[in-house]
């Protein structure tokens, strides 16, 4: 059985992640789908989380609440507060992945800085590595990185987190661009909302 890694903020998940997740779980059948929450973000890229952990642990659950062989690892949320390296990921997984090289899954944006993860070298050398294709970009910067494309058109390629929470933060629906159990989360508790 494959292990496919799928980590991101999911802040918060939206419809494109479960399309990924089940497709990830289809095409690479049979496998298990770990899902990773990302823990304090490398400050080299410039992101930071609007969500708690729990928060978004909790949303993560609710979206794939049912979906046989899918994991969800608090990893990198249980390390002490220090930016967050999927090498280091990676190391604390391992014990459980098995003998195989377990894939991991990048958005096409995350394949193009690959370059620029701390030992992204010592990351390839122990996973394979597969990309969810973005509409105009095609791996033109990273052709020396070894990467497959899960498929070709992507269907939610212009939703993102970002869009979600700008969405909210206007008093804008939000409906079928994240599962129906995650919007009732996000309003429950006011997630998003003046930020």
């Amino acid at each position: 059985m494959k292990t496919v890694l799928y980590g991101g903020a999911f802040d918060p998940v939206h419809a494109g992640h479960v399309f990924v997740g089940h497709e990830a779980l289809r095409l690479m059948a049979s496998s298990t789908l770990i899902l990773i929450p990302t823990g304090l973000p490398n400050p080299d890229f410039d992101k930071c989380l609007s969500a708690s952990d729990a928060d978004r642990v909790a949303m993560l659950q609710l979206a794939f609440a049912g979906v046989p062989d899918v994991e969800i690892s608090d990893v990198e949320l249980r390390r002490e507060p220090r930016p967050s390296y999927f090498v280091d990921t990676l190391e604390g997984l391992r014990p459980g992945l098995g003998t195989g090289k377990p894939v991991l899954l990048l958005g096409e944006d995350q394949l193009l800085s690959f370059p620029q993860w701390h030992r992204y070298q010592d990351i390839l050398d122990q996973v394979e590595l597969w990309f969810v294709p973005r509409a105009g970009r095609h791996r033109s910067g990273n052709l020396e990185i070894p990467a497959r494309a899960l498929f070709d058109i992507n269907p939610f390629d212009s939703l993102s987190s970002t869009l979600i929470r700008n969405r909210l933060q206007q008093g804008l629906s939000v409906d079928g661009l994240v599962p129906a159990s995650v919007a009732a989360y996000i309003a429950e508790h006011g997630l998003y909302r003046g930020q």
